[in-house]
């Protein structure tokens, strides 16, 4: 079986030289390509093999035959996990999945957390926009958790003037016409809507832009969105003293967040902090209101929920978002602190449009 090693970055596929052993994977600290590599190495002959088997069964291949070239590429390096494809080559085609890579005790505890709230969330919800988790192990002091690989999807960033650009590495980086980019925005909020508990007033979260949290497919006029990382899952807040109001309170603190942390990026995912324009904020509600109606509510429950929120002015809602918002780092705080007055007005809009106010 030959093993390819592949380094992916916007200029194109990088093969691996034994010279880049030695040097320092990016947040890794101070983790090297060698021992990354190796790592990964492990855990594809070992563990993540059955699962690789049975993705190339499911794509028509022979894998009693066994895999003629196992391809590791090192996708890309965030702040906890360090995301690798690993690309099984058989008879008649191939299979490829995802490999996140910890490299810290702190991030591997996460990552095997992570694990399990995929399997719940999607056992509990609906399974088809988050990853399968297919196999987790540990191997010399890393982590890794195999999962489904999303074919075609790319992550997306905001460019400073208010554009979306995709980091297709496949047919080329490229900015969005402003449908498109809406289409994105309103899906990643119905996505998270279609995880929220309206019981307990829990949801996914944390999650950012920035750190490349959604992907996206846009092809021949069509959008698809995923959620490739699921870090935590609660309630922001606990609102059981305010008795009957507890739910809509629950929903009213899930809503703020969505809608206003949805526009928040970094441009090109590491620079300055910036906000996607207001127009985001309609296409935020538009995807929570249809990710609602999924959620199996009684009609009752749905509308009340509907008209508790369309009754707050939008100064209202402006003090209930700055009140209900996560605790974020200074700069986030004080970026959305300014942006909430008109931000209220656009929410406000976008819900008495729905309400037919």
């Amino acid at each position: 079986m030959i093993i390819t090693r592949q380094i992916a970055s916007p200029q194109g596929r990088l093969d691996y030289r034994p010279e880049l052993g030695a040097v320092a994977v990016e947040g890794g600290d101070g983790l090297t390509y060698e021992t990354y590599f190796a790592g990964l190495e492990t855990f594809a002959r070992g563990e993540a093999l059955p699962a690789l088997r049975r993705a190339a069964l499911a794509a028509g291949c022979a894998p009693e035959a066994g895999i003629d070239e196992l391809v590791l590429r090192a996708e890309k390096h965030g702040a906890l996990y360090h995301p690798a494809s690993l690309t099984g080559r058989f008879a008649g085609g191939e299979a490829k999945l995802c490999v996140n890579v910890a490299a810290t005790p702190a991030a591997a505890a996460l990552l095997e957390q992570e694990a399990g709230l995929l399997a719940g969330l999607r056992q509990e919800f609906t399974p088809e926009f988050l990853p399968c988790p297919q196999a987790f192990a540990t191997v010399d002091g890393l982590a890794f958790l195999l999962e489904d690989w999303f074919s075609g999807f790319h992550e997306f960033h905001q460019d400073g003037s208010g554009r979306v650009r995709l980091w297709d590495y496949d047919a080329g980086e490229r900015t969005l016409d402003p449908g498109a980019a809406l289409e994105i925005y309103r899906q990643a909020a119905f996505i998270l809507t279609r995880y929220y508990h309206a019981a307990t007033g829990a949801g996914i979260g944390p999650w950012h832009h920035a750190a490349g949290d959604f992907v996206a497919r846009v092809a021949d006029g069509q959008v698809a969105v995923r959620l490739i990382t699921v870090r935590g899952y609660g309630a922001g807040q606990d609102f059981a003293e305010a008795g009957e109001l507890a739910g809509k309170l629950s929903a009213l603190a899930f809503f703020t967040n969505l809608t206003m942390r949805i526009r928040l990026d970094r441009v090109e995912g590491v620079g300055e902090l910036v906000l996607a324009g207001e127009d985001v904020a309609g296409a935020a509600v538009a995807g929570f209101v249809e990710g609602l109606r999924e959620l199996g509510l009684d009609t009752e429950r749905r509308n009340g929920i509907l008209e508790f929120l369309a009754s707050f002015s939008p100064e209202e809602l402006a003090r209930a978002g700055a009140g209900l918002g996560w605790p974020c780092p200074d700069d986030e705080a004080a970026l959305l602190a300014a942006a909430w007055p008109g931000h209220g007005v656009a929410v406000a809009a976008a819900l008495g449009k729905i309400s037919g106010k």
